[in-house]
Order: structure tokens, then C-alpha cells, then sequence
């Protein structure tokens, strides 16, 4: 076993090369937008743009006297920016991101419940989308605390498991979730897995806490998301509403498409079942989500998104020691969905990172090869586009 693990590094160093080589080269041929940089002339600046900037600024400012959209970012990593000292914040958000993504590649693996390391890391290392662990954001971190979290406690360490989960919670806000298998593993079982799935609920009322005697409102953090634009289901409405206008401008087409699409789905129901007729409408429904998505940004969390729904259905019918984590996958799944945006979808929905063991250890075909290489490319190009808009 512990020469899987020393695949799963090299692995993780070989993903960390391609991605590092790919910016370098997109810095190198003018594809990205320097403005964008949150530290203006740092070296590798694409990983350091965005979000980094307010981070950064509450790490030196701290969080203002009033809710507004710094609520929306969790505490722990500006206030490990802020404890560099003489380091300067950039540098060490840098070492501390690429240690968090290697922590993070392992974590995942060795929580692997089917004992299958390597094919769950790589199954991370050709995600598309996987390229935002280099972010110098605290994903990285916080998918390496909850995946260490859900290791140890499956490894009957869970009094060792219980920071690590308050510390996913203090860095993200969807860190909260890891409760959720956590407190699964725990039915029927001694204080301490219990404490385990208490710490991350604990941490994440600490922050509403602070938040409240901070900014003087009980509910900043969700008035920041709304801020944010994420105003919760009714924001549903709105893709909804691509849709009914995509059909509005090319209604013949469209309608010769779904009565194909009927008759698709009505044969395989007759024919071939439940499962074979969902497959079927899922596949004749993509394209017009694609369709109706109205910049690339949109696309490419759509598609995204396209591809982390069948996988939470293998999850789901990989058995019954799978079924908290694919619980967990999908409630971190409905929580970006239920947002009502679909914006940053492929980043954050790395958290749910049970969907790589469904990769990793479900049916063979997934592990292709060419669909290995085809999203490892994808994960490349996505890199490329950092500037363009939010990852």
C-alpha cells in the first residue's frame, strides 16, 4: 500500500508540473489579463487573481464594521495570510496552496473506501477543473482537511479527525457538509466519532458568531451571498428562463428535436427500462442546457455540472459503505445548485470529491483511457482561461 501512496505523489507532482508549465506558457504568449492579478506583478499572477485580492484585503484590513461582500469569505486562510510576518502574503499563500493540493491528492486517495489510491488520484489529476486546487484560494486547504477528516474517521481515528473538520468549516462555508458522513459513521458508535461530526458544525456557528458581533447583523453571510448574487432558489428562474428564450428563437428546430427526443426516451422505456429511459432524456437534455447557457463561463460550469450528476448516480449504486459519501456528494451538489448560480460551480464543486471514487473504483469504462487524456487536456485549457472570468 504505501507504494500506491508513492504513485499518488508522483501523480500529484506530474498534475502540479502540467498545470504550473501550462500558465507559464499562457503568461509567456499574452492570454491573460493582468489587471485581474490580486498582488499586481507577482510571479505565476493568474493563480493569484480574483478572489485572492479579497482575502488578501481582509487579511491586512480585516473584515469592515458593516455586512457586505467580504462576509462571503471565511475567516482561517486570511488569517493565515495574515500570520506570514516578514513573508510577504503572496509567498506564502503560494507554498501554503501547493502543500494543501499535495495533502489534498492524498487525502482523497487514502479515504478511497474500495482501496484503489492511484485510480482515485488520477481520476482527480484529469478532472476538468482540478487546476483550481493552485489556486491561491483556501480550496485546496479545505478539500485536504474534510478528505483527511473522512480518512481518519473510516480508519477509526476520529478523535484526530475532528479538528481537521473544524478546520474544512473555517475555511469554506460548504466545509460545514463534512458533517454529514461523519455524523452517519457515528450512529451506533462512541463519543469521540461523534465529536468528529460535531467539530465541523461547531466551527461553522463560531464564524456565523463572529460574524454577527463583527458586522452587528445576524445574517451577514447570507446577505453577502446575496450580494453575490446568489439569491437562493428563485434564482432557478433565471436558467429557466434561457431555456423558454432559446426555444423562443429557434422554436422549429427545437421542437423537431424534443418529439425525436420523446420518441428516444418512450423506446427505451419499452425496451429497455428505468435506468437505459433516464439515461436516455439525460443525454437528449444536455444539449439544450448547453444550448441555453449565454457566455462561455456559463458553458463551461454547465458542462461541468453536466458531468458531476450521472456520477453521483454511480456513487449511489456502488453499495451501501458508498452511500454517505454520496450523500454528502450530492448535498454539496444541491447546496451550489439551490444557490441559483451556477458561477465558480466547477471550483466548488471539487468539495465533493467522493464523485473521484466513483471514477476511480466504479465501472471500468470510466477509466479509459482516452477520456483520461481527453480531461486532462480539458483541465489544461480550463487553466488557460483563468483570467477570462471567476474560476
Amino acid at each position: 500500500m504505501r507504494r500506491a501512496y508513492v504513485h499518488v505523489f508522483a501523480i500529484w507532482m506530474a498534475w502540479a508540473g502540467a498545470v504550473v508549465a501550462t500558465v507559464a506558457i499562457g503568461i509567456a504568449g499574452g492570454v491573460y489579463d493582468r489587471s485581474k492579478a490580486g498582488v499586481p506583478g507577482t510571479t505565476l499572477f493568474p493563480f493569484f487573481s480574483w478572489d485572492f485580492g479579497w482575502y488578501n484585503a481582509i487579511a491586512h484590513h480585516g473584515y469592515p464594521p458593516v455586512a457586505d461582500r467580504f462576509y462571503a469569505f471565511f475567516p482561517l486562510w486570511p488569517w493565515l495570510l495574515r500570520a506570514s510576518g516578514s513573508i510577504p502574503d503572496w509567498q506564502l499563500a503560494g507554498a501554503l496552496t501547493v502543500a494543501a493540493s499535495g495533502l489534498a491528492f492524498l487525502g482523497v486517495a487514502a479515504g478511497s473506501p474500495g482501496g484503489r489510491p492511484r485510480q482515485t488520484a488520477l481520476a482527480l489529476a484529469c478532472w476538468p477543473g482540478s487546476f483550481a486546487l493552485l489556486l491561491a484560494y483556501p480550496d485546496g486547504l479545505g478539500l485536504a482537511a474534510a478528505a483527511w477528516a473522512a480518512a481518519l474517521v473510516m480508519r477509526e481515528r476520529p478523535v484526530a479527525a475532528a479538528p481537521l473538520g473544524a478546520a474544512a468549516a473555517l475555511l469554506r462555508p460548504n466545509g460545514l457538509l463534512i458533517a454529514v458522513p461523519l455524523a452517519l459513521l457515528a450512529r451506533g458508535r462512541g463519543p469521540a466519532y461523534k465529536l468528529a461530526a460535531a467539530a465541523p458544525v461547531a466551527a461553522a456557528v463560531a464564524v456565523e458568531i463572529f460574524f454577527w458581533e463583527r458586522s452587528g447583523e445576524f445574517s451577514a453571510f447570507f446577505h453577502a451571498q446575496r450580494l453575490w448574487g446568489r439569491e437562493g432558489p428563485r434564482g432557478i428562474g433565471n436558467w429557466a428562463g434561457h431555456v423558454w428564450s432559446l426555444f423562443q428563437a429557434h422554436t422549429v428546430p427545437l421542437v423537431l428535436a424534443l418529439v425525436i427526443g420523446c420518441a428516444l426516451v418512450a423506446f427505451a422505456w419499452r425496451r429497455l427500462g428505468l435506468l437505459p429511459t433516464a439515461v436516455v432524456a439525460y443525454a437528449c437534455a444536455v444539449p439544450v442546457l448547453l444550448a441555453a447557457t449565454q457566455s462561455l463561463q456559463g458553458f463551461t460550469d454547465t458542462a461541468r455540472c453536466v458531468l458531476v450528476l450521472p456520477l453521483l448516480v454511480v456513487l449511489w449504486r456502488m453499495g451501501s459503505r458508498y452511500r454517505p459519501w454520496a450523500l454528502f456528494a450530492a448535498v454539496v451538489v444541491a447546496e451550489l445548485l439551490g444557490s441559483g448560480l451556477m458561477h465558480s460551480f466547477g471550483r466548488q464543486s471539487l468539495f465533493a470529491f467522493p464523485i473521484f471514487w466513483a471514477i476511480g473504483e466504479g465501472p471500468a469504462w470510466l477509466r479509459k483511457r482516452p477520456l483520461a487524456a481527453l480531461g486532462f487536456a480539458a483541465n489544461l485549457a480550463l487553466a488557460l482561461l483563468l483570467t477570462r472570468f471567476a474560476p
